[in-house]
């Protein structure tokens, strides 16, 4: 007998947690939201993503800058991590100590996304020309360490932004940010888990952004209705989980009646777990289980239904549905150490082959040919090849567990403890370590963010530096960058404005680029501006002609003018 699909209300769709936004005001005009959420068995409510506001000090949206932000559970790695983060062939995460930063790094900066892509390239070229012709250890040594700590950037990433996701939720934001500062966050965001995701210009991020979330929204629906009908097929039940619009993850179960069933067929096929039919660990099963009630045609109903026949559920496996074209197997219950020896095989072949024995994707054709075959061959049979996307879906699961309080105690303790067996990168931290660091890490920032040569020194530096990207072409900026280099750091090229003058000057040098961004976007689209626009573009012409503008912007500015001008005769 084949049971029907069970969709369990008392787990599927959980309720966001309690999240909150609080304003902490930072000396020099600017302000840091911070993110809050209530964490189950935790009394007092958990720092999670923080966001730099630069506000010049007043009340006027049109001239905020977003600038910074931190995921406040992560904190800088110990020495003793660094070390064993650079060791080939390691992937187990001791417990090696974890302090608070005096000074957090953020995790992307908003006012120079492309720099994280410049200096990657920078790595790679310098791994490839200075440290891979040194022999196989110090090639596997460098070559690990840098993995390790881009795969510790991705997981805050990924992290970070599952909290994010829930910024439009909360009524606070609205009298904080503006809707294009919560789109840009999470456009922001999502594109820097991609290699040349920085690179996005201002005006080709909506694009980008929305194509990006398409596809996350269409992967997601096509692993739900995949893994559904496996499920169905299989005479197991499906209970879609997450916090949000569309399930993130979800948990497969059998029942326990059904195990005595020893000759029942079972396809494999994308669940990547054995069959539970006959299985000696099902029936003997003493770990976490639920009981259901159904009736004689086996929907669910209420317990004290007339003719309700109670099941006892056992979980079989926890999937990730962001994973392109298959739902990911994240943990295994009856063999929770088979998902990370995968991933731990994955690894060492990769360090291996790269690592110790030299060979490149881009250096050895035979081995690029070899290489896409086998991935290919492997996807076709339902195997998950691409470590990117591995490490984007377990961050997210393993956040949302933590986070989830309609999950049940004993049920999400046992996932949390799952989850983290799955972690291989030295330089990371589990999910209850990294609350215990939120609120040390969120007090260093608050002190950092009050003393004078900590982020508000950075503050000033980036402001005076978007000053000179307004005011001088690329040319000239190339100039100031190999005077500072033929000088070795004499020679630091400063706007003449600082202090007040300086935030003036950022002033009318926003709200120009703003105007100037409108403007641009609308004569790209190809049409004329209609009567909702006029009062846009009067808005923009009339701003524009009252501030400086740079001599290099002059004849753009003034043909978008003319143009404007002769639509509204």
């Amino acid at each position: 007998m084949r049971w029907l699909l069970l969709f369990l209300p008392a787990l599927a769709f959980a309720a966001s947690p309690d999240f909150r936004l609080e304003r902490t005001p930072v000396s020099g005009g600017a302000e840091l939201l911070t993110i809050f959420a209530t964490v189950p068995a935790r009394p007092d409510p958990v720092p999670l993503v923080t966001v730099l506001h630069d506000t010049l000090g007043d009340s006027e949206p049109s001239n905020d800058r977003l600038r910074y932000i931190w995921t406040i559970t992560s904190a800088s790695p110990s020495v003793f991590q660094r070390a064993a983060g650079a060791i080939p062939f390691f992937y187990w995460r001791p417990n090696l100590g974890k302090k608070a930063s005096k000074n957090p790094k953020p995790v992307i900066d908003l006012g120079n996304t492309r720099s994280i892509v410049w200096n990657s390239i920078a790595q790679q070229l310098a791994q490839i020309a200075a440290m891979d012709p040194e022999g196989a250890l110090v090639r596997a040594s460098t070559r690990r360490y840098r993995n390790n700590l881009a795969d510790r950037r991705r997981v805050h990433l990924m992290g970070g932004l599952a909290v994010v996701s829930q910024l439009e939720k909360m009524p606070e934001v609205r009298n904080l940010l503006t809707e294009e500062e919560l789109f840009e966050i999470q456009a922001r965001m999502t594109l820097a888990g991609q290699s040349l995701g920085g690179l996005v210009t201002a005006d080709k991020l909506p694009d980008a952004y929305f194509k990006q979330r398409e596809k996350t929204q269409e992967t997601r629906g096509h692993n739900w209705e995949l893994l559904r009908q496996r499920a169905e097929a299989n005479g197991l039940y499906f209970d879609p989980l997450g916090i949000g619009e569309t399930p993130t993850h979800a948990i497969v179960w059998t029942a326990r009646q059904d195990a005595s069933r020893e000759n029942a067929e079972f396809d494999g096929k994308f669940l990547n777990i054995s069959s539970p039919f006959g299985d000696a660990r099902v029936k003997d099963w003493t770990g976490i289980s639920v009981t259901r009630y159904f009736d004689p045609s086996g929907r669910q109903v209420p317990e004290g239904t007339a003719d309700a026949t109670p099941r006892e559920l056992i979980p079989l496996a926890l999937y990730g549905l962001d994973y392109p074209k298959i739902p990911l197997l994240l943990i295994d219950f009856r063999s929770t150490h088979s998902p990370k020896r995968r991933e731990m095989l994955a690894r060492a072949t990769s360090d291996l082959l790269m690592g110790v024995i030299g060979y490149s994707r881009w250096g050895n054709w035979p081995y690029m040919a070899g290489s896409f075959v086998w991935n290919f061959t492997r996807t076709r049979r339902g195997s998950a090849t691409n470590l990117q996307a591995r490490l984007n879906s377990y961050s997210t699961v393993r956040r949302w567990v933590a986070l989830d309080h309609n999950l049940p105690e004993t049920l999400r303790e046992d996932l949390q403890k799952r989850l983290d067996v799955l972690g291989v990168n030295p330089l990371e931290e589990s999910v209850q370590d990294e609350f215990r660091v939120a609120d040390r890490q969120f007090a260093a920032l608050v002190a950092s963010a009050s003393d004078p040569k900590g982020l508000l020194s950075r503050l000033q530096k980036d402001r005076s530096a978007e000053l000179t990207a307004y005011e001088h072409g690329p040319r000239a900026r190339t100039g100031f960058k190999l005077a500072r280099i033929a000088t070795f750091g004499i020679y630091k090229h400063r706007e003449r404005e600082q202090g007040d003058e300086l935030l003036a000057a950022l002033d009318w040098s926003r709200r120009g680029e703003r105007e100037m961004r409108y403007l641009n976007t609308l004569a790209k689209s190809g049409l004329d501006p209609g009567p909702a626009d006029v009062a846009n573009v009067t808005r923009a012409v009339n701003t524009l002609s009252s501030i400086h503008i740079p001599a290099r912007s002059a004849k753009e500015v003034a043909a978008l003018i003319e143009r404007f001008h002769a639509a509204g005769n």
